[in-house]
């Protein structure tokens, strides 16, 4: 069963368009990329949505994690895009989540589904990693309180 979710987790990351770049790769920073948008703008989300809930609910928490980015992408490049059982669950993350940083990574997820267009920068840039891509979102979740703030 767990060779069967890690496969899913995989399906879904390919399916997206998320590519993958070693760590001495001198670009694995963030970066400007259309294209992958543009695979999240097509991707067929209904389809994908029960392969998401699975990771979402699987044991290995680098899976959940990196579940969790690929709803908040998919929401950042279809922002009518929704589900109420995707919704459910990431909200469940917050509240019960396996770890402190799953429960606060599917906190900025809610936050991405409640108002994407706070994070429009951040869908169109491409992340090496889950932790870079969180990184910028709380980043700009902290900016946008500190702006509202004055």
């Amino acid at each position: 069963m767990k060779i069967f979710a890690l496969w899913i987790a995989a399906l879904v990351l390919v399916s997206a368009g998320a590519q993958a770049k070693t760590p001495g790769d001198e670009s694995a920073g963030p970066q400007r990329t259309l294209a992958s948008q543009k695979a999240y703008r097509e991707c067929d989300f209904p389809k994908l949505e029960r392969y998401l809930l699975a990771s979402l609910n699987h044991d290995v928490e680098g899976v959940v994690v990196s579940a969790l980015r690929e709803v908040a992408k998919i929401k950042l490049a279809q922002p009518a895009c929704s589900s109420d059982d995707i919704r459910e669950k990431v909200e469940e993350l917050v509240r019960d989540g396996s770890s402190p940083a799953v429960s606060y990574k599917a906190y900025l997820t809610a936050v991405v589904l409640a108002s994407p267009e706070t994070f429009v920068e951040e869908g169109n840039t491409e992340f090496a990693t889950d932790e870079q891509f969180f990184t910028a979102i709380a980043d700009r979740l902290e900016r946008s309180a500190l702006a509202d703030a004055r």
